[in-house]
C-alpha cells in the first residue's frame, strides 16, 4: 500500500476523532417546563395580605431565554428552564395561601406600612440526574425562608427544605419538572401551617 493511501487513512481518522469531540463537548439542553398544583391544603386564614414576589438566592447559569438549573452526571447535557422561577414559587403561593382562605394581593416588594405581608426567599435549589442505563435517576432540592411581616415589622421567619429522588425512564424534561414540583409541594406542604399561625 502507497503513501498516498495511508495518508488518507490518517486524515480520515483525524478528522474522525476531532468530529467526535466536538460532539461530546457540545452542550444539549434538557428543558423543564415548571408547573405546580395546590398539595397542603390547609384552611384557618381570612382577611387580605400582601404578598411580595420571591427572591431566588441560589446562583444559577444564566443564558438567553432560560435559566440553568443542573445537569446529567457525565454527560453534556444541562438541564434548563424558560420558566420565571420567582413567578412560579409565587404561583404556587398563591395557590395555597387563597386556599387557605386569604384575600391575595401581589406587590414587587413589601410596603413599609404593610398591615400582613408574606415574602419568600429561595434558598436552595438544585437539580441533578445519574443515568444508569435503564433508569434515569432524578433527585432536587428546595429550600424557602418565609418572611411574615405584621403592622411594618417582621414577626417571624419560617423555613422549610424538601428533596426527592425519583427513578424513571423517561429521559425528557417532564421528568425533571414532575420531580421539582413534587419538592416544591413539599417544600409548601412544611410552610403553609406556620404561615397561617404566624399570621
Amino acid at each position: 500500500m502507497n503513501s498516498k493511501y495511508w495518508a488518507h487513512v490518517v486524515r480520515v481518522s483525524v478528522l474522525a476523532a476531532t468530529a467526535c469531540l466536538l460532539v461530546g463537548c457540545a452542550t444539549v439542553e434538557k428543558r423543564a417546563n415548571l408547573t405546580y398544583q395546590r398539595a397542603a391544603n390547609v384552611r384557618g386564614g381570612s382577611g387580605e395580605i400582601d404578598l411580595a414576589k420571591p427572591v431566588i438566592e441560589v446562583r444559577l447559569g444564566r443564558m438567553p431565554g432560560r435559566i440553568v438549573l443542573g445537569s446529567v452526571r457525565n454527560t453534556g447535557t444541562q438541564i434548563v428552564t424558560a420558566d420565571d422561577l420567582p413567578e412560579w414559587v409565587m404561583g404556587a403561593l398563591i395557590d395555597e395561601l387563597h386556599f387557605a382562605g386569604y384575600e391575595i394581593r401581589t406587590v414587587p416588594i413589601l410596603p413599609s406600612d404593610v398591615f400582613r405581608g408574606v415574602f419568600v426567599r429561595v434558598t436552595k435549589l438544585s437539580v441533578y440526574q445519574e443515568d444508569s442505563g435503564l433508569l434515569l435517576s432524578t433527585s432536587t432540592e428546595i429550600g424557602l425562608s418565609a418572611e411574615i411581616w405584621k403592622d411594618g415589622r417582621l414577626s417571624k421567619t419560617l423555613t422549610a427544605t424538601a428533596s426527592s429522588r425519583d427513578e424513571d425512564m423517561d429521559r425528557t424534561g417532564e421528568s425533571v419538572a414532575a420531580s421539582l414540583q413534587k419538592t416544591l409541594q413539599s417544600a409548601m406542604v412544611e410552610l403553609m401551617p406556620g404561615i397561617i399561625d404566624a399570621l
